[in-house]
């Protein structure tokens, strides 16, 4: 008879074997010469089922899982073709700044390199990042959501900055409305936020004419608002009044910085500067999912509540929050992940 632990360690060896295998290394084995009857038929019996186990596969690292084909990586910055970026890669001509400033040289395609690697071509030309997938901003008032204009207003198109630059803006808010607006770098998802089969909901923070009477706002807005464009339903989210010591000078304030192609004499014989004597203002929250033009101040407007001041607040689940008017900030985790699950969903 032989020891457990002798046993335990043999057939582990014998199950790596096909059948055939076991029975001849149990012929001619010297440790199966001391082996009992029962133990020959124990091993014997029991290799067609070891014959099937497979080694475990080497799970990979977090590490190796965040790195990425050079060529792959090369290719996602925009450098070319992946079989452009291929070819370089095998010319030899791409090389890493590693954290002490040393250039090393990459191998060829196939070696794996972090997506945000500092690649340069011929050790010279650096390779830039490529933009992010959105970019969240804060439109000013009074600023056009298009990338030029031709009768010098300002626009989108005169921001700063190299990033802005490479991505283009999700929609339009109203020259008259500020807050928040997306820049996207991807032309599948820009369209995914716009189409209204997507009921992305909207929140808006809108001033206006008059007292609200907060449940009458909500209940109607539930039901719908007739417009010329159709009817339309919204979430009333919170509404206050404008103290009453402080209606005027919101008032000065909006028509002090009218922008000065406007001429305030036609404005008022128009009858758009309608609210200047108005003594109640109230500020109102709500959340639509329809983009149409101008439709939350057709709503508020339909309602009774004219609209003076307008600014978004949030498109899905991304927030203008504190961020400053005229600055832009990157997505956070979990927007990003928002803005990828939705992409995901259309590809």
């Amino acid at each position: 008879m032989l020891s457990p632990r002798v046993l335990t360690t043999y057939g582990a060896h014998l199950r790596r074997r096909t059948t055939f295998d076991v029975q001849q290394q149990l012929h001619f084995s010297p440790i199966a010469s001391k082996m009992s009857s029962s133990e020959m038929d124990f091993f014997s019996s029991s290799a067609s089922q070891g014959s099937s186990i497979k080694p475990k596969k080497k799970k990979s690292s977090n590490r190796e899982k965040s790195l990425f084909r050079a060529d792959r990586v090369l290719a996602n910055r925009g450098w070319g073709s992946r079989s452009e970026c291929h070819d370089l890669l095998r010319q030899k001509r791409v090389f890493q700044k590693l954290d002490n400033d040393q250039m090393i040289q990459i191998a060829g395609p196939k070696e794996k390199i972090s997506m945000d690697a500092p690649l340069f071509v011929d050790g010279k030309i650096e390779v830039s990042l490529p933009p992010p997938l959105l970019r969240v901003y804060h439109k000013p008032k009074w600023v056009l959501s298009v990338m030029n204009d031709g009768k010098g207003r300002k626009h989108l198109g005169q921001l700063e900055g190299s990033i802005i630059s490479k991505m283009h803006p999700v929609g339009r808010l109203d020259y008259d409305t500020s807050g928040l607006i997306l820049f996207s770098s991807d032309g599948t998802l820009t369209q995914t936020l716009l189409h209204p089969s997507s009921k992305i909901q909207k929140q808006y923070q809108a001033l206006v004419v008059g007292t609200v009477q907060e449940e009458d706002l909500r209940e109607k807005l539930k039901q719908g608002v007739e417009t010329s464009m159709g009817v339309f339903p919204a979430d009333l989210v919170s509404s206050r009044p404008i103290p009453a010591h402080r209606v005027q000078a919101t008032i000065k304030s909006i028509v002090d910085n009218l922008p000065p192609e406007y001429d305030l004499d036609q404005l008022e014989e128009k009858g758009y500067l309608f609210f200047k004597e108005s003594e109640e203002l109230s500020e109102v929250e709500l959340v639509v999912e329809e983009g149409k033009h101008r439709m939350v101040r057709r709503i508020l407007a339909n309602s009774g509540f004219p609209v003076i001041g307008l600014k978004r607040l949030r498109l899905g689940a991304i927030h203008l929050n504190d961020l400053p008017v005229g600055a832009s900030r990157e997505l956070t985790e979990e927007e990003e992940q928002w803005a990828k699950t939705l992409l995901k969903s259309k590809r």
